[in-house]
């Protein structure tokens, strides 16, 4: 037998599958391109330690290289970002912010529209090139971010938001 709902409570934006969306397919590109990028400095650095300096016997540096390039390869580029993508979604309703993220460990959060205390809009250079933004969602209890926003859809979600929970938008 399964437990009852408690009375009173409503059920969240996000219980509701049809209600989740999305992150868009290109965002698993951005995150590989940007896991490349850093993995490059990572092994970059790790090359020359293993060349230059004077660490322990020669097979062991280029072991370590040789993990760090593996790692970077298959963690970082082929496997994380599309568990990722697949992992996250939010909603959004008249009364509530509903997200959940994370890979290893799976976060569900919860934000109340009058808890909102404003919000910020953050694209970099490659992001800008991939057509995407983050969205950062600040609370007196912190900040909640989407990632991998379409641009558009960020800009829609901000604007949303902004008006639910009441915030003045002074530009």
């Amino acid at each position: 037998m399964g437990s009852l709902p408690e009375p009173g409570l409503a059920d969240l934006p996000g219980d509701d599958p049809a209600a989740r969306h999305r992150l868009p397919l290109r965002a698993v590109t951005y995150w590989r391109l940007r896991a490349a990028s850093v993995g490059v400095v990572v092994v970059g650095l790790l090359t020359w330690g293993a060349a230059g300096l004077n660490w322990p016997a020669p097979a062991v540096r280029w072991v370590v290289v040789g993990v760090a390039v593996l790692w970077f390869l298959v963690v970082g580029v082929a496997i994380r970002p599309v568990v990722r993508r697949r992992l996250f979604w939010y909603s959004l309703s008249t009364t509530e912010i509903d997200l959940q993220h994370g890979w290893l460990s799976q976060i569900r959060t919860v934000v109340p529209m009058n808890r909102v205390q404003h919000l910020k809009s953050e694209q970099g250079v490659l992001a800008r090139r991939f057509g995407l933004a983050d969205l950062h969602i600040h609370t007196a209890a912190g900040t909640v971010l989407l990632h991998g926003l379409d641009e558009g859809e960020a800009a829609g979600v901000r604007t949303r938001i902004g008006l639910l929970a009441h915030l003045a938008d002074d530009l």
